[in-house]
């Protein structure tokens, strides 16, 4: 053997795997020519990494190496596998038919789904709509005297209000206003409101502006006065420098001390 293979005895397989890299019980392995648990190409490539990391010539271990792995590949086959046969059953053609029968099934069933769903949604938009058309003929109908009224008919499922103004059995206009009820502050505002039916707490700091569900009643506390306040489209404003509180009752908005503040909040500060 040569003296480049002494050479990596005396290194170690432990130095040499901490060196290569090379898995310790693979350089073991090559120390003690064993190539056993190796393909031949980890063995010959393990080789060559030595021969390169170390400088050394291993070619007579090259040689022992294709010798054993020509030897395995040599062994012949046992005459009982030899005259085994082997049978390959065909290809069985794959049947598409029942995967097609289910994607058309599901598409169907889509299809009628947003039938049934765009269908009913008409539906609602029509009941919705005649709902607004007989409170319009209704107050047509209820128009008497001759100044000028203002009749509202509201819609409680939807955040719709009709106005009627009338005079000498002439309805003069009508109109649709969108319910909406807004903070704008002219800054950065804290602001509390407390549901007055279930007592539900919520805060808020923000600039901007604060949509707020018109179809309740609330209750208000604001960190200063300084904010208009919008409810379908009608601006009121306030200017107080100080904190403020507020009811919202009815579509209409009024200012309350903090002694009326606490009753309507079942005796609490907040």
């Amino acid at each position: 053997m040569s003296n480049g293979f002494d050479k990596l005895k005396s290194i170690g397989a432990q130095k040499i795997h901490e060196q290569t890299h090379i898995a310790r019980h693979n350089a073991q392995a090559i120390l003690h020519e064993n190539f056993e648990k190796m393909t031949k190409i980890q063995a010959l490539g393990f080789i060559s990494i030595l021969e390169r990391e170390y400088g050394v010539d291993l070619t007579s271990l090259k040689a022992k190496a294709e010798e054993f792995f020509h030897v395995e590949e040599s062994v012949e086959v046992p005459e009982v596998q030899k005259n085994t046969k082997v049978f390959v059953a065909p290809t069985k053609k794959k049947n598409y038919t029942l995967v097609y029968v289910g994607i058309a099934l599901l598409i169907f069933v889509v299809a009628v789904f947003f039938t049934l769903d765009l269908s009913s949604t008409a539906a609602i938009k029509t009941s919705s709509h005649s709902i607004d058309n007989s409170a319009i003929e209704s107050a047509r109908e209820n128009i008497k005297g001759n100044i000028f009224e203002e009749e509202k008919v509201e819609d409680k499922n939807n955040t719709l209000e009709v106005v009627v103004l009338k005079k000498d059995s002439d309805v003069l206009e009508v109109l649709e206003v969108e319910k909406s009820f807004k903070i704008i502050p002219k800054s950065q505002l804290w602001i509390g409101y407390i549901d007055l039916e279930s007592y539900t707490k919520k805060q808020k700091l923000f600039k901007g502006e604060l949509d707020i569900d018109p179809n309740k009643d609330w209750i208000l506390t604001l960190g200063h006065g300084y904010v208009k306040v919008v409810i379908n489209g009608e601006v009121t404003e306030f200017t107080d420098k100080l904190n403020i509180r507020l009811l919202y009752k009815d579509s209409k908005i009024s200012k309350i001390s903090f002694k009326e503040f606490k009753e309507l909040n079942r005796g609490n500060k907040w």
